[in-house]
């Protein structure tokens, strides 16, 4: 018999289950490498968008800080202004101002700005950031509308203290465009006076005193205020005693931008005799004017105006005793002082209140007027201790508004806030009253 050599294999049970787990083994190591994969991509794309987010976010600042150019651009100082233009950073483009190095690189990326040639301007900034993930750029634009903050929106506004220590001092309003609210030439009329005397301080206190004040009290939200037994603050038909609800706020805020040079260099005025034999130590028609140095005015001295004058005394400006400015029908004064000292006597102009204008530099401290006169016009020396008043029984009165560092008020004295200076053409900058993204 032959013997057979095929050998027979059959798998056992455990050959079987080892196979399973091997197979089991695979799969579970192919679905851990999907899971691995997977959450690796949605890291990758949560990480890509976090990066998109922060660069869109990024985009918008870097955008804002362009706004921030362009509105310092705008307001230097509060100066005279003969176009949109300051310095020679920037320069016009077609129907925009731009700067001339172009975009501006920061920290993660850049923005341009410009703003359009006409005021009040707008403002066109855009942010640029770089997300270097996805090599790409992100852009966002927005749209800012300005709008001119007047030079004098209240009577008197302060960076620090105002003090009345005078006799019943009088403050109020008046519109000298509207003969409703003046005379028709546009002056004070107590029949028609308005409850507009606003008086205001950043950042100090009001000693009202016994002042009789139509109009509101604003306060910086560290400011305050003291009043006197008589003092009173409201409206026209409010008699005190006090302050009349709702006429005091403590939340006022405003910036008050130095005053610069009008210009280095312009033409020194002279002297001249008129027809009527009236000798004129400085004789002024339109145009700049310029002295270097101070200028002191003792009776009988005298400046005559006679058109559109810009006159910049680099030095200190005098007047004592009967010396006189005087400003001619139809003509308009800007005197532009920059020496630590300012002191006034009489101030005579035929205009409004827009027909004298006086800027002191950053370096005029002291100010002061004390003429027993009505005094008819605008000051504006935000870094002067401003002094009214003066000896004698006559009530003394001023027509205008002012902006200082700080006030005092003595003898007896009226001041009336000319409404009408909040549409006239003196401004401190502009101010931003609108924004959105395009």
């Amino acid at each position: 018999m032959r013997a057979d050599l095929t050998m027979k294999t059959k798998p056992t049970s455990r050959t079987r289950c080892l196979a399973s787990v091997l197979i089991i083994g695979l799969v579970i190591t192919a679905v851990l490498i999907l899971s691995l994969l997977s959450y690796l991509s949605l890291i990758h794309h949560q990480n890509m968008s976090v990066a998109r987010s922060q660069a869109w976010n990024a985009a918008l600042a870097l955008a804002e800080a362009g706004v921030e150019e362009a509105l310092a651009q705008l307001n230097p100082s509060a100066s005279l202004r003969t176009n949109l233009l300051s310095g020679s950073a920037w320069s016009v483009n077609g129907t925009f101002y731009e700067p001339n190095s172009g975009p501006r690189s920061l920290i993660g990326g850049s923005y341009f700005v410009k703003y359009t040639d006409t005021p009040p301007p707008t403002i066109y900034s855009t942010g640029y950031a770089t997300v270097p993930a996805l090599s790409a750029v992100i852009k966002r634009v927005v749209e800012v509308k300005t709008t001119g903050a007047p030079m004098f929106d209240t009577a008197l506004a302060a960076r620090q203290d105002i003090d009345f220590k005078g006799n019943r001092i009088m403050v109020d309003s008046y519109d000298s465009s509207d003969d409703r609210y003046s005379t028709p030439l546009g002056m004070y009329d107590l029949l028609k006076r308005k409850a507009g005397g606003d008086v205001a301080t950043t950042s100090g206190l009001v000693n009202v005193g016994n002042a009789d004040i139509k109009g509101k009290l604003l306060t910086g939200e560290s400011g305050s205020y003291v009043l006197g037994p008589l003092g009173e603050v409201g409206d026209l038909p409010w008699t005190g005693p006090g302050i009349k609800p709702g006429w005091w706020n403590n939340d006022f805020n405003a910036e008050f931008p130095d005053v610069l040079a009008p210009f280095s260099s312009a033409t020194t005025p002279g002297s001249k005799t008129a027809a009527n034999g009236t000798n004129y130590t400085y004789h002024l028609t339109s145009g700049n004017y310029m002295i270097n140095g101070d200028v002191t005015l003792n009776n009988p001295d005298k400046i005559y105006v006679g058109g559109n004058a810009i006159l910049y005394v680099t030095g200190n400006f005098s007047m004592s005793g009967k010396s006189v400015i005087y400003i001619d029908s139809g003509a308009k004064l800007k005197l532009f002082v920059g020496g630590a000292n300012a002191d006034f006597t009489y101030i005579n102009t035929e205009g409004n209140a827009n027909t004298f204008q006086y800027y002191g530099l950053r370096s005029n401290t002291s100010l002061t007027w004390s003429g027993n006169a009505n005094y008819v016009g605008t000051v504006y020396a935000p870094r002067a201790m401003f002094t009214l008043g003066g000896g004698g029984l006559e009530t003394m009165d001023y027509q205008g508004a002012c902006v200082v560092n700080a006030v005092k008020l003595n003898g007896k004295f009226n001041f009336h806030y000319d409404e009408n200076l909040k549409r006239a053409e003196q401004i401190r900058g502009y101010l931003a009253i609108s924004w959105k993204e395009i």
